[in-house]
């Protein structure tokens, strides 16, 4: 008999509790969850990641219209949300991920205006998934606040990064390995994708 409870209790923790992609974390306030929400969702985290290694390769000073561009599309999009809360925009997110990660492994001078079109389309995508409807009023409010103010925080801090080791030529080199993982690994995703 006790074997029979072993065996039940080890099945009942095998059992997959409610999986929600852009659910609240729960014990967490709204803001702070808000503000984890892009670490834990890897479309978000890798094309925020990539864009600001890519911006930090250019010279956050030179592309700056573009930076702005990426910032007030991201809070657009999320104003966005409050419209329409089931935006399933994962699949343009990983194709735009892909198309940055290979814009830092060429690691090519190009117009200010593509990076501002690039840095838009992202942040409106961002922005749009970013939504979680089983928040409402101020909590939605307070978990969006959160979610905008990190999305600046990681495209800032990866853009510091790649300004930072962007000096000298190996690290150049480094920066375009990285971009090309990035893209290898949004590529990957969205093979498995079509597979699935």
């Amino acid at each position: 008999m006790s074997r029979l409870r072993l065996a039940l209790g080890f099945a009942g923790v095998l059992l997959p509790g409610v999986a929600a992609a852009h659910s609240p974390i729960k014990g967490l306030d709204n803001f702070y969850a808000g503000l984890l929400h892009p670490v834990f969702v890897p479309a978000h985290l890798l094309p925020i990641l990539v864009l600001g290694i890519l911006f930090g390769q250019r010279g956050p000073r030179s592309i700056q219209p573009a930076i702005i561009a990426f910032l007030v599309a991201t809070l657009v999009g999320l104003a966005l949300t409050a419209l329409a809360p089931a935006y399933d925009v994962q699949l343009p997110l990983l194709i735009a991920a892909a198309a940055t990660g290979v814009l830092v492994a060429l690691d090519r001078d190009l117009p200010l205006a593509l990076f501002a079109l690039l840095a838009v389309g992202l942040g409106l995508l961002i922005g749009l998934d970013s939504a979680q409807p089983e928040l409402s009023g101020r909590a939605r409010l307070a978990a969006l606040l959160g979610t905008g103010i990190a999305v600046y925080l990681l495209l800032l801090y990866a853009m510091v990064f790649a300004d930072w080791f962007g000096k000298r030529n190996w690290q150049r080199i480094g920066l375009r390995v990285l971009g090309s993982w990035a893209a290898a690994s949004a590529l990957l995703v969205l093979s498995l994708s079509f597979v699935a």
